[in-house]
């Protein structure tokens, strides 16, 4: 012991502490410890800046020397505050850097969506305005037509007809504009002109319009009325001409006389002799026309329905076949039809039966024309009394026979020179399908049925078996 009293070791510094040159100075050789009157350590006034301190490649802190080692401690708090600072120095200038290349990503693809947008819009705008283009009247065509809806008809199918028919604009906004108003389409005849828009026109169809008038002529109808018919028939009035039909669907006298008298261009009335009447062409059947047609637009229709049966049916060339041009051809069949009407039979057997008496009629038919004898019916005799304005008396055949008009093929041989009737298709296909007989006469029995004859012997014997009452009858 030398009588010093010395400092104790330093103890070892735990990892957390300070390092050293942030450690107070130690006290002066022979200085008493303790008895250094230093301020409190981290003390503000001697901090350091923190600039001093710098990484080195090592990973180390440096300090450049202290200047002074009586300096007191550095603050540790301003050290870490402007630490922070530079930290947060750093961070604003590289913020900049990080949000530079976020920035014009988010525009383009703002633009881009901006961009879909406003082609979206257009594109909605663009159809909008089309869809209600096409729901506007064709033209300012007022004139109403005929137009048809079937039973079977889609709503396709009714659009592609109006569209054929210069009623719309477009098929595809007709569908669209019905499947949105929720809208049945019904079938019936409606008048229907360019004028009307889509609304009107499915307004129109929705409710089932008929608009037409129903005209229903007969098989065995003459043009005018018929003596003979008026004097059998009840309350003494022929209403199976066409003048009374006519006149009952409320055509005036005028117009009819003016749709008979008329010039009309039809394949129908091939070998029609000029200035004869429209005898026969008035076809028995029921048709559906304007409400506002004339008395010559019915007979329009007429004439155009009759043609589709001689063609439907190839009579041209099966009248041909006969020796017969299509003229002779219907003449001959309303013969037939006044002698045997069969489209008013009930049922199918028995019209068919019907049919096959007709076929047999009209052989014997042809067969006299073919040899040149006399027709011999009675029916025409009855058609040149009307003719003549003569009334026929009951059981009265000698009126018939001796009535002087070429109409009178009990007079006159030959066919009459124009039809007496208009004949049905079940008449004109007898005169085109005759038996293959070789009959030369027949006649009506009081029991309905029909007896033919080759000789004169048996149609007598046919007569006297038969035909006691309708035979001596007209």
């Amino acid at each position: 012991m030398d009588g010093f009293k010395r400092p104790r070791a330093p103890e070892a510094r735990p990892q957390n502490s300070l390092p050293p040159q942030f450690q107070p100075p130690r006290p002066a050789s022979g200085q008493p410890a303790g008895s250094l009157g230093s301020p409190p350590p981290f003390s503000s006034s001697t901090r350091q800046p923190a600039s001093q301190f710098r990484q080195n490649a090592g990973g180390q802190f440096s300090q450049p020397a202290p200047s002074n080692l009586n300096n007191t401690l550095p603050d540790i708090n301003a050290v870490e505050r402007e630490d922070f600072d530079a930290l947060e120095q750093d961070d604003e200038l590289d913020r900049p850097r990080r949000t530079a290349g976020k920035k014009p990503r988010r525009s383009r693809k703002k633009w881009i969506f901006l961009a879909i947008f406003a082609l979206l819009a257009a594109a909605i705008a663009g159809a909008y305005f089309w869809y209600n283009a096409q729901l506007k009247a064709v033209s300012n065509d007022a004139t109403k037509h005929s137009f048809m809806v079937d039973e079977d008809d889609a709503t396709a199918t009714v659009a592609a007809k109006l569209k054929s028919a210069g009623l719309i604009r477009d098929e595809w906004a007709f569908r669209i504009y019905v499947r949105l108003e929720g809208k049945s389409i019904m079938a019936g005849t409606c008048r229907l002109a360019p004028a009307q828009t889509v609304a009107q026109i499915v307004d129109k169809l929705s409710k089932g319009c008929h608009d037409f008038k129903a005209v229903t002529f007969y098989p065995g109808g003459t043009l005018e009325a018929s003596r003979y018919k008026a004097s059998r028939s009840p309350g003494g009035v022929d209403k199976t001409n066409a003048r009374y039909i006519l006149k009952r669907a409320g055509f005036s006298d005028s117009d009819i006389t003016a749709a008979f008298r008329a010039k009309y261009d039809s394949p129908l009335f091939a070998d029609k002799p000029a200035n004869t009447s429209l005898e026969g062409y008035i076809f028995g059947e029921t048709y559906h026309v304007a409400e506002d047609a004339t008395a010559k637009d019915v007979l329009e229709t007429v004439f155009a329905h009759m043609y589709k049966v001689v063609q439907k049916n190839d009579l041209e060339a099966k009248f041909k076949a006969q020796g017969l041009n299509l003229y002779q051809g219907i003449v001959l069949a309303s013969i037939v039809e006044r002698e045997l009407t069969c489209e008013d039979k009930p049922t199918a057997e028995r019209k068919e039966r019907c049919y096959q008496y007709q076929r047999g009629i009209a052989q014997v038919f042809i067969k006299r024309f073919r040899d040149g004898v006399k027709l011999g019916s009675d029916i025409t005799a009855v058609y040149a009394a009307d003719k003549s304005g003569i009334d026929i008396p009951k059981d009265d055949t000698n009126t018939l026979i001796s009535i002087d008009s070429p109409y009178n093929t009990r007079k006159y041989e030959g066919l009459p020179p124009t039809p007496i009737a208009a004949p049905g298709e079940l008449s004109l296909r007898a005169v085109a399908n005759p038996t293959a007989t070789d009959n030369n006469f027949f006649l009506a029995g009081d029991d309905g049925l029909i007896y033919f004859a080759k000789t004169n012997e048996e149609h007598e014997a046919n007569i006297k078996n038969h035909c006691q009452k309708l035979c001596a009858a007209i």
